[in-house]
């Protein structure tokens, strides 16, 4: 599930900043194939680092959950002791 929400969160993401890195890159439309390389260069560098960034977040994000195996034994008592065994 958790690896489910942090790739929707993570497409969500790149696809809402893609418009903005274009436009922070100076990519030009009307220029058909004939980008200048200092566009194509912060185009890559963004694209490449920003996924990599949210990344990072996401892992210590996770990192700072604190479940242990402990934990989910007395989340998992308090379930059954309220609907059952399964």
């Amino acid at each position: 599930a958790c690896q489910s929400w942090i790739s929707k969160v993570g497409i969500a993401l790149g696809t809402g900043a893609s418009g903005w890195i274009l436009q922070f890159t100076g990519f030009d439309a009307k220029l058909e194939g004939a980008q200048a390389p200092d566009a194509i260069f912060m185009i890559r560098i963004l694209l490449s680092t920003i996924p990599v960034i949210g990344l990072v977040l996401a892992l210590f994000s996770l990192l700072r959950f604190e479940l242990t195996e402990a934990r989910m034994a007395e989340i998992r008592g308090k379930l059954e002791a309220t609907r059952g065994k399964v």
